[in-house]
């Protein structure tokens, strides 16, 4: 090789031999100064191009913001696809999306007067504007109990009418501090969907040809032989408000178990994981070109007591109290979550309204088993020597059921509250049920002792609907039938008030009074570990609401990049 360049260099002249040398010194010149000067005064920036491929267990089936709750992957899609008046920011805070601005609150706090952005598209041929017809038109349906959409009851005792084509205003019959928060749902073009019946609403076929106001619009979808959705394509919403997203195509695949997810994975056929459940997420390691990002939820696994079932032990807060206290939670989150949760303390979580800052070191979050022997020895329930377990004066056992579902993680973690508590005398028995039995037998008919569950509180942290008297029978979600007048009266006084600062007081003496009494014991908040490959940039995440709000700023993630000026 080295002869053959030999021969050709030898054909040039001594001029031209010169000549050359000269380029090619000009072309290394030039590109030192691109390398050192030329960035010096430029900088990369996002650049529009590159695709992301993400699986996702399950199947499609309503992507609308009206249906999806039902659905995880439905949520996640119509996340991208659809839009809302107002949005989520990586801090939980409300802020605008669809609407110009925040709402204007009447004094009273029962009016939301809304304004739309004026440059607002459906993205459809026809370029129709969005208006305040759509999202009259969206509530409506919401309420309408023939289009059986699950967000009704957030809906209820609420009006909307059109101001005018850019403005709407809504009306709740009550002053409500929480309501705000349902002005994230997605809006529905009502040219249309105004054609559909209410009863054909669900088995309309525009539920898989979605037509949103998001960043990403569906452009192919992919069917196997038995007609299962193999893969769902999304390109990019031309008329999205907050202009074009960078990435040039988002393709979903969809796999029946997350076994067939993690393999997917570790063949590279996908880029980036969607929900995994955490006995599966210990198994995707976090690596080079990986992106391993945790994400609190507003989620707690709790173990919830009834005192009502089971008074003679568990109407002594003495007792309740010594069930907390030899609860180690670090061991329940090493163990049975490799350290994929978080600590949990109290019904209102850090970085929530109201959260208060000494809950965490309350008697009843602080592990000490034997104090919590002296407490049950203190409440007149003595060991026995023969068998271990604790009796009182009329020589009862201290028996307590705990009940919970068929789920790995709260089976693993139910046998580890059986080894604690009957570590301190407290005679346990295990029953273990299907996710539907327990809701339908057991949570319905507050049919238990101890109820291990979990509970998602939302983003705003009303504690009403969980811990308010109102809410002991079915369908509340009172699941210690805790009682307080004191309590309830802070509760409806905080979730009326607008003000923040003062619904923050109102729920920090609610808590107060919460560890007092012991009615729940906290065990950890869960996250979601979100897998994405390192090459897709831009993603600006601290906490999500549910999963799908992963997706909250996918108009701003990209892969291709650009040098442009300082």
């Amino acid at each position: 090789m080295f002869s053959q360049l030999n021969k050709f260099w030898q054909r040039f002249s001594g001029a031209e031999k010169k000549l050359l040398l000269l380029l090619i010194l000009v072309v290394i010149v030039s590109e030192i100064f691109s390398l050192t000067v030329g960035r010096r005064y430029t900088r990369l920036v996002p650049a529009s191009g590159g695709q992301y491929v993400e699986g996702l267990v399950g199947q499609p089936h309503y992507i609308n913001p009206l249906l999806a709750p039902a659905n995880d992957v439905d949520q996640d899609l119509s996340r991208i696809i659809y839009a809302g008046l107002l949005k989520f920011d990586k801090n939980l805070n409300l802020v605008p999306d669809l609407a110009q601005d925040m709402p204007e609150i009447g004094s009273d706090g029962k009016q939301f007067t809304i304004k739309l952005r004026d440059n607002l598209y459906w993205p459809t041929k026809e370029n129709r504007k969005i208006t305040a017809d759509d999202v009259v038109f969206t509530i409506l349906a919401i309420q309408n109990p023939d289009y059986q959409s699950p967000l009704r009851l957030s809906w209820n005792r609420v009006s909307a009418e059109k101001v005018d084509d850019l403005t709407v205003r809504i009306t709740t019959r009550e002053s409500s501090a929480t309501f705000i928060s349902n002005l994230t749902v997605g809006i529905l073009p009502k040219h249309i969907w105004e054609t559909i019946q209410p009863g054909s609403f669900a088995l309309s076929q525009l539920n898989l040809q979605p037509v949103g106001a998001g960043p990403f619009q569906v452009a192919e979808v992919k069917r196997a032989g038995d007609g299962q959705i193999r893969s769902l394509t999304l390109s990019p919403n031309r008329n999205f408000h907050l202009g074009p997203p960078y990435l040039k195509k988002i393709t979903f695949k969809f796999y029946p178990t997350t076994d067939d997810l993690i393999d997917a994975y570790h063949s590279r056929d996908i880029d980036g994981l969607g929900y995994v459940p955490f006995d599966k997420n210990l198994f995707i390691e976090a690596k080079k070109n990986l992106q391993q990002i945790v994400l609190p939820l507003p989620q707690y696994q709790a173990v919830f007591i009834n005192r009502i079932k089971n008074p003679a032990p568990l109407e002594d807060a003495k007792v309740r109290l010594a069930l907390a206290k030899s609860v180690d939670k670090n061991k329940i989150i090493a163990e049975v979550y490799g350290g994929q949760a978080q600590d949990a303390y109290g019904p209102i979580l850090p970085g929530h309204l109201g959260y208060h800052e000494q809950i965490p070191g309350a008697d009843m979050n602080i592990y000490d088993a034997e104090k919590a022997k002296a407490l049950l020895d203190a409440a007149g329930w003595v060991v026995d020597a023969g068998t271990g377990f604790r009796h009182d004066k009329q020589n009862r056992t201290i028996t307590l059921s705990l009940v919970t579902n068929n789920f790995t993680p709260n089976v693993r973690v139910a046998e580890l509250l059986r080894q604690m508590w009957e570590a301190i005398g407290i005679k346990i028995t295990l029953s273990i049920e299907a996710t539907s039995d327990l809701e339908e037998k057991r949570i319905r008919s507050r049919d238990y002792e101890l109820l291990l569950f979990s509970e998602n509180v939302g983003a705003d942290p009303d504690p009403f609907p969980f811990w308010h008297s109102s809410q002991l029978r079915d369908p509340g979600f009172n699941l210690s039938t805790f009682s307080n007048k004191e309590a309830d009266k802070l509760l409806v006084d905080g979730r009326t008030n607008i003000s923040s600062d003062q619904r923050a007081a109102k729920y920090k003496q609610f808590q107060e009074i919460f560890v007092g009494d012991v009615p729940a014991i906290f065990l950890n908040r869960s996250v979601f570990v979100y897998n994405v490959t390192s090459d897709v940039q831009g993603l600006d995440l601290n906490t999500i609401v549910t999963p799908s709000d992963r997706f909250a700023n996918i108009n701003e993630w990209y892969i291709e990049t650009k040098r442009v000026k300082k």
